[in-house]
C-alpha cells in the first residue's frame, strides 16, 4: 500500500500523537510540547528523504554514480537539519531537554516499528 518511507512517516506521525498526548496527561503541557517537538524534528527529517526519494524515482535517467552522490547529499542534509532543529528546540529555554530528546528518540524509533515486516 504504502512505501517504506511513507509507512515511516506515517508511524512517527502516530508516536507524535501519542507521545504529545500521554506527556500532556502525566507530567503538563510543556513537556508534551517539548515532546512533541522532537518526535516532530524525527519527522521532518523523514520527509525530507521522501522527497528526496520521489525525486529520484523520477530521474530514472539518472546514473548510480549520480544517485549514490544524491544519497549522501541527502544524509549531509538530514544530520545538519537535525542538529540546527535540535539546537534551535535546545537554546530557545521553552523547551524541557529531557523531554525534547525523549522525543526525537522515539520519533527515529518509528523506523523500527515501521519497517518491520507484516
Amino acid at each position: 500500500m504504502f512505501g517504506p518511507t511513507t509507512r515511516v512517516a506515517v508511524a512517527q506521525l502516530a508516536i507524535l500523537l501519542a507521545a504529545a498526548g500521554v506527556a500532556w496527561f502525566l507530567w503538563g503541557q510543556k513537556t508534551a510540547l517539548s515532546a512533541a517537538y522532537g518526535v516532530a524534528v524525527s519527522l521532518i527529517i523523514t520527509l525530507l528523504m521522501l522527497a528526496r526519494q520521489r525525486e529520484s524515482e523520477a530521474h530514472s535517467d539518472w546514473t548510480a554514480q549520480r544517485q549514490l552522490g544524491q544519497f549522501f547529499r541527502l544524509e549531509a542534509e538530514r544530520l545538519v537539519l537535525a542538529v540546527a532543529l535540535l539546537a534551535l528546540g535546545f537554546m530557545s529555554g521553552k523547551t524541557e531537554p529531557l523531554a525534547l530528546t525523549s522525543g526525537f528518540v522515539l520519533g527515529q524509533l518509528g523506523w523500527a516499528a515501521a519497517l518491520k515486516k507484516p
